[in-house]
């Protein structure tokens, strides 16, 4: 029998469609609308129960009906807030009321998700990590022509927070238009990529991102699992079903903040697998700055771009600055060891993806400027 404080029981509008599959998209799944783990069970009585992760004890959500253009709504048509469950405000069976459906209600005309994505961006469903013991979806970006140019093959990056990358629906905030940036560079420089977006996990993302343990966070420190998650699952994934140029010569990694971190992490680490790594507004000072350690250490010819904002932090300038100076450090720790570190310090920049949006065009000229051709 399941813990019945974490059983959550859902009873649907009128004009549910018979048969409709409900999912809970959540902060424990990456906020995956269709997630396989969090389909909810139907029930004789008409209603759906869902019983949450025994590893958690806070969860936010949203019920779906597979997509967020089917996200549930108020019964008047109103956007919802994301609901929320902690493991000790019940002390049993959670009964939840949900009103009405986005795509169904005609007072959400107003509101309803725009999608924001440019060009070709594929989807493969449900990819199980043996590393990590989770699943996810995998975006990727096809440059254009793709279909048509038969015999090209394509230099690819793999980049972390994969739902930020190219749909304001999925996004965080806002996309960072790395489906737009490739989309331009393509037809207006010849510059032709592929581009993996590998999802977060929500909850998790603090663990997969970060390589250490680090008890202020609350970091299990699953970043090595992360990184291998990357190569040995997702890599001979995209290798074997898409055109591209697998050596190391041809592949990058890329992520910001804590994305960056284990950008950053992943390049050093990995310097037979990885010839660049973006790291923009990585979050260095995790676990007591061991990355560090390993900078001062590293002799390898990974290329890094290192970036970061002088408007982070909401403008606390103290905080920038010592995350401004880890960075300034990092560029020369490696560089001192004769490893080629671009280090940019934006003026204007904020820790948000507008910011590293605007950015991006150079580091990926950066990149296939240094490409073989």
């Amino acid at each position: 029998m399941p813990d019945s404080s974490r059983v959550l029981t859902f009873r649907l509008p009128a004009d549910t469609p018979a048969g409709a599959t409900i999912f809970l998209a959540a902060d424990f799944n990456g906020w995956s609308p269709s997630h396989p783990l969090s389909r909810t069970i139907p029930q004789a009585d008409g209603t759906h129960r869902f019983v949450l992760p025994p590893d958690i004890d806070r969860a936010e959500f949203k019920v779906t009906r597979g997509s967020w253009d089917s996200v549930e709504c108020t019964a008047d048509g109103q956007p919802t807030g994301n609901r929320q469950w902690n493991s000790g405000s019940h002390n049993g069976d959670l009964h939840i009321e949900v009103g009405g459906w986005c795509d169904l209600h005609p007072g959400t005309v107003s509101w309803r998700p725009r999608h924001t994505i440019t060009g070709d961006v594929r989807v493969i469903h449900d990819v199980f990590s043996p590393q990590l013991g989770n699943m996810r979806d995998i975006l990727v970006l096809l440059p254009p022509g793709y279909d048509d140019r038969t015999s090209e093959r394509y230099p690819v990056m793999y980049m972390h927070d994969g739902q930020n990358l190219f749909d304001d629906v999925s996004a965080y905030d806002k996309e960072w238009g790395i489906d737009e940036i490739s989309l331009e560079l393509a037809e207006k420089e010849h510059l032709r990529h592929i581009v993996v977006g590998i999802p977060n996990m929500g909850l998790s993302r603090l663990h997969e991102y970060s390589p250490w343990e680090d008890d202020f966070r609350r970091s299990r420190g699953l970043g090595e699992r992360y990184v291998r998650f990357v190569l040995q699952t997702i890599k001979p994934h995209i290798d074997a079903q898409f055109r591209t140029k697998p050596g190391r010569e041809f592949t990058a990694v890329a992520g910001s903040s804590l994305g960056g971190l284990i950008s950053l992490y992943a390049g050093m680490t990995r310097p037979d697998k990885f010839s660049f790594a973006a790291c923009l507004s990585p979050s260095l000072n995790v676990a007591g700055g061991r990355i560090m350690k390993i900078a001062q250490a590293f002799h390898g010819d990974t290329r890094f771009w290192i970036d970061y904002g002088m408007h982070e932090f909401g403008g606390e300038r103290g905080l920038s600055a010592q995350m401004i100076e880890a960075v300034q450090e990092c560029g020369r720790l490696l560089k001192s060891n004769g490893v080629d570190a671009r280090i940019v310090i934006d003026p204007e920049g904020e820790h948000n993806e507008s910011s590293w949006r605007r950015r991006f065009p150079d580091v990926l000229r950066w990149w296939h400027n240094y490409l073989p051709k």
